[in-house]
This record gives C-alpha cells, sequence and structure tokens, in this order.
C-alpha cells in the first residue's frame, strides 16, 4: 500500500467525480480514469477496500485484453454437452479468460494507490441527491461529499419499477472449488455447458472450470425465477462428480465455496440515478439479460467514459443494447422463462451448428444483421415462432428515458463467501430496512439541504 486508505475526511469536501463503490464497475471506472491520465480530483467510496476470494469473473475476449495478465486462467477449448450432442469446441478467435476478485481488487487499487489525485474513504453511504449543477453523497456517518458527477453501483433507484419485467429470471448458482487426491481433470479444457435433462423447474446445467489436473471450480446453474435450498445444489454437484469423474467425497477436499443471483430479465434500463448520478453495473443494465455476464461491458463503458471526460465533455449516459439485440433477449427469455424442454434443443442446435468464436461474437453484439441470421438459423426454431406471435418484431416496444428523483433500494450482495451467510428470505432483509427507516428520513432531509 504505497497511500494509506482515508479514514474520515472533513465534511463537504468536493471531488469532480465521486464513485460510489468499489466493486467491478466502480473500481473498473476509477482505472481506467487514471490510465487516461485524468486530472480531476476522484473519491472512491465503499465500506471496505479488503481484497477477497468471493467470486471469479469469467469473460470471453482477445488474447491482447487488459486484464489477461492477472488471469487466474485461460483456456482456448471448451465442452459442450447437451440431450444427444456431446463436442470438444475449439476458440479459433477469443480465449476464455477467469479472473479472481482478489487479484482484480489488489491489481487495480496497487494502479489506484499511485495516483496523487484519487483518495480513498471506507464509510458505508447512506443517500445521494442532485440537481442541475452537483451532486451530493452522504454517508451514514453524517458526512457529506460534493461533486460535479456521482457513479453509482450500490442502490437500485426507486423509479426502478420489478413489475415492469415480463420474464423475471435470475441465473443462480452454487459452486465449489475442489482439490482431489487423483489428478482427474483436462485443464487444457473448461466446461461450458454439461446440461442436465433432468431438472425441469429452469434450464440447469453443469459449468467446470479446471484450474490444475487436481483442482477445479464445479457449479451448478440455473435459468429460473427461483433460487433452490443449498442442498439440492449441493446434492446435485456430488452427483455429478461421481458420475463424471467417479470421485465420491472422500476423494477430494472443498477448499472455497460461492453462490451467485444474477439478473436475468427484460428489466427496464435505468442508466440515471437522478441528475449527475450515473448507475453502473448491474444497478446501471450492464449485465447481458440472456447469459449474465456483465466483466466486459462494464470495461468498455469505463474506457468511453474516462475518455469524455479527460477531454472535459459531460460523461455519456450508458445505453441500452440496440433495440435488435434487446429484442432477440427476449425471445430467448421467453423460451427460457416457458419451455425448459425447448430451451434444451436450443442450445443443442446453437452449439451444434455455430462455431464458438461467431456465438460468443453474436452474444458480445458485435455481429451484423448477416451474421446475426447465421446464428438465429442454426438454432431449433419452433419456440421462436410461438415467442413471434407474443411479442411481434418493431410492434413490440422497449423502455426509452427512465429519469425521476430516487429513494434508494439497496442493492443485495448477490455473492457469499460461505454459504452459511446467504439471507433465508426477503423478509429478514425488509425487516431490517424499516427498522433503519426512521434515520434514513432525517439524514435524507440534511441531504437535500446540501444541494439545494
Amino acid at each position: 500500500m504505497t497511500r494509506s486508505i482515508l479514514a474520515v475526511m472533513p465534511e463537504s469536501k468536493r471531488y469532480d467525480i465521486i464513485i460510489a463503490g468499489a466493486g467491478l464497475s466502480g473500481l473498473s471506472l476509477a482505472w481506467h480514469l487514471v490510465r487516461e491520465n485524468y486530472k480531476g480530483q476522484i473519491l472512491l467510496i465503499d465500506n471496505s477496500f479488503a481484497p477477497n476470494n468471493h467470486k471469479t469473473w469469467c469473460f470471453w475476449g482477445k488474447k491482447d485484453h487488459p486484464f489477461a495478465n492477472i488471469a487466474h486462467r485461460i483456456w482456448k477449448k471448451s465442452h459442450f454437452s447437451a440431450l444427444d450432442f456431446s463436442s470438444e469446441l475449439s476458440l479459433k478467435e477469443h480465449l476464455y479468460f477467469c479472473v479472481k476478485e482478489s487479484d482484480y481488487k489488489e491489481t487495480i487499487l496497487k494502479t489506484l494507490q499511485k495516483a496523487s489525485n484519487v483518495d480513498f474513504l471506507e464509510e458505508s453511504i447512506l443517500d445521494f441527491s442532485s440537481n442541475s449543477s452537483k451532486a451530493a453523497l452522504i454517508t451514514k456517518d453524517s458526512n457529506t461529499y460534493l461533486a460535479e458527477f456521482i457513479f453509482q453501483s450500490i442502490f437500485m433507484p426507486s423509479h426502478y419499477d420489478p413489475n415492469a419485467r415480463k420474464y423475471p429470471l435470475i441465473q443462480h448458482f452454487l459452486g465449489i472449488e475442489i482439490k482431489t487426491d487423483e489428478k482427474v481433470f483436462d485443464k487444457k479444457t473448461f466446461t461450458l455447458m454439461d446440461v442436465d435433462s433432468d431438472f425441469n423447474d429452469g434450464f440447469a446445467f453443469m459449468y467446470v472450470l479446471p484450474i490444475k489436473k487436481n483442482r477445479a471450480l464445479v457449479e451448478y446453474t440455473i435459468f429460473s425465477a427461483n433460487p433452490l435450498k443449498k442442498k439440492q445444489y449441493k446434492k446435485k454437484i456430488r452427483n455429478y462428480l461421481e458420475e463424471k469423474y467417479g470421485l465420491t467425497k472422500e476423494n477430494y477436499s472443498i477448499k472455497r465455496k460461492e453462490y451467485g443471483e444474477i439478473p436475468m430479465d427484460d428489466r427496464p434500463h435505468t442508466p440515471l440515478y437522478s441528475s449527475r448520478i450515473i448507475n453502473l453495473g448491474t444497478v446501471g443494465g450492464f449485465t447481458k439479460p440472456s447469459t449474465g455476464y456483465t466483466f466486459s461491458r462494464v470495461h468498455k463503458y469505463s474506457k468511453k467514459c474516462a475518455q469524455a471526460l479527460v477531454k472535459g465533455v459531460i460523461p455519456p449516459i450508458p445505453t441500452a443494447s440496440s433495440y435488435r439485440f434487446r429484442y432477440y433477449d427476449l425471445l430467448l427469455l421467453r423460451v427460457l422463462a416457458t419451455n425448459v424442454p425447448d430451451s434444451r434443443k436450443i442450445f443443442r442446435s446453437l452449439f451444434k451448428n455455430s462455431p464458438i468464436d461467431r456465438i460468443f461474437k453474436f452474444l458480445s453484439e458485435e455481429t451484423n444483421f448477416l451474421e446475426d441470421l447465421m446464428v438465429l438459423a442454426s438454432c431449433y426454431y419452433p419456440p421462436f415462432l410461438r415467442a413471434l406471435t407474443v411479442h411481434p418484431p418493431l410492434i413490440t416496444q422497449f423502455d426509452k428515458k427512465h429519469l425521476a428523483p430516487s429513494k434508494h433500494k439497496e442493492l443485495k450482495e448477490d455473492y457469499f463467501e460461505d454459504f452459511e451467510q446467504i439471507p433465508n428470505s426477503i423478509a429478514e432483509d425488509s425487516l431490517q430496512d424499516s427498522e433503519e427507516g426512521s434515520d434514513d428520513i432525517i439524514q435524507q432531509a440534511r441531504l437535500n439541504e446540501t444541494v439545494s
């Protein structure tokens, strides 16, 4: 650590930029600002900057990807299996990266701590407010910080309406990183999907990331509306390890566990919390609805935003995907939500009939319309024809702009280091929110005073 993280700072200190939340998206923006040689004063705030190993981020990209050097593992070959089709798929134009959260955080923080224009603050955030000329952040310790712009990934804005979603699916998964007594894994090949045909309450598959011949992260993943009980994921993983690799629980030790819930839905696009307060990450709609992948989309926006700020222009508002890609996502979400057997047939046909590099390019929304048609033509089409009758092209419309005064709803952490940390119900969260409500009203009044 070249500079200590600040614990206490003067009230109402001014910055050019405040970044609220030091997760994937907040650190990404700060890192790109420093890389682009931004000269303004930056405050990065979170309740903790301690690196941890809660999760991994995986993504496909080119060999010159800026985070290739910190990747925990990189693969050029993938395994896919669904129904009667099973194949090894070679990546020719892409690589598949796995980055540990701890490595990502340590690397970026080390870079930021060398920058004289970046301050760090460990405090819990209460709320934000803004007007046409400035934005304000208030902490639970009653400290206030002002900036030209705030970028935040902490709170969902109040004008976000979850009921506007037609298909409120989530990608939920539970994984264990294991070390085996014997060398049973092919460390050069990761399993992108090994589809479970016996589970009918959602589209389910195994996802395996071999780190060494005797070590791998094994996850059971489901696309559905409701998570399972922990023991159900664990049972699926145990059975898979025994059937696929001949491993009983006596043959391996568990080194790490992770659980996640990632939105896969047609949620309204909410790029702004309020004027001069820009949403990042999942809060800002950066997660691809049909895949749950976020990493590359976050960094693409961060680079664009940093370049704009360096030029002294207003930062770009995060844009939604183009109409055609939002429409493709909507059709697939409908199939996933309404017909699990058809979902299996779609993925089977897609990976059987299309090169994996073309699939990745399509999912990255980098294909032209002709390439789109090639991907779509490779898929089992009857369920899409039925979806077209429910959501006709061009007639189906998505949200336009969403900007309104917000009172936040905190985005709950969706990864847990240990199974025992997973909340039992939303009711527990709601009870805690109601107990804190009276304090929030007092603090909000003070925040409004500061901005006005």
